[in-house]
């Protein structure tokens, strides 16, 4: 039964990623990415010092960031910090680290189904988070994404009380990651 409900919610974001809707922009990052981004959106410096993307749209309250990390970068932090006996330099591992750090951040997390899947070509796990930060109820839509030589995150968030306003186009976001560089096979 268990499988069943996993496949039919990786099914069901499959096919929202490709839903129509709003006009976009397709926003490339050095030749590292791209993603697609709603055209509301601008270009924002000022959201997570380590994002190599950031934009937003304050007025409807709607943003987007993107971090880029070597994957031997992961491998650096869990030889460092006497981890690589609990976590593995692998897609669970990356994305069960960066969702606990995004939790530690805000109050009373409340976590959604995990979605393991491809996007891309990119092996994923795609999640919610709602919580409280600041006195003020928070949504994000989570992925995070196997690259060739890199991981990606990309949160998208908005306040709690939008989060049925902008679900289906923070999924289109998430869903539109592109490394831009070949892709050897896994």
């Amino acid at each position: 039964m268990k499988k069943t409900f996993t496949l039919l919610l990786t099914i069901l974001f499959l096919q929202s990623c490709a839903l129509g809707g709003d006009r976009e922009q397709i926003v490339s990052v050095e030749d590292r990415y791209t993603l697609a981004v709603p055209s509301f959106l601008s270009k924002a410096n000022d959201l997570n010092n380590d994002a190599s993307l950031q934009y937003m749209n304050g007025i409807r309250e709607f943003y987007v960031v993107v971090i880029d990390e070597p994957k031997d970068g992961l491998q650096q932090l869990l030889d460092e910090n006497d981890l690589s006996s609990i976590y593995n330099n692998d897609i669970d591992s990356y994305a069960d680290i960066s969702l606990n750090i995004l939790s530690n951040s805000i109050n009373s997390p409340v976590h959604g189904e995990v979605v393991d899947t491809l996007i891309n070509s990119m092996p994923a796990r795609l999640t919610t988070l709602k919580g409280e930060i600041d006195g003020i109820d928070v949504f994000y839509y989570i992925g995070a994404y196997e690259g060739i030589k890199n991981y990606y995150q990309v949160l998208s968030w908005t306040l709690a009380s939008r989060e049925s306003t902008h679900k289906q186009r923070m999924n289109k976001v998430l869903c539109s990651l592109k490394e831009t560089h070949p892709r050897k096979k896994y």
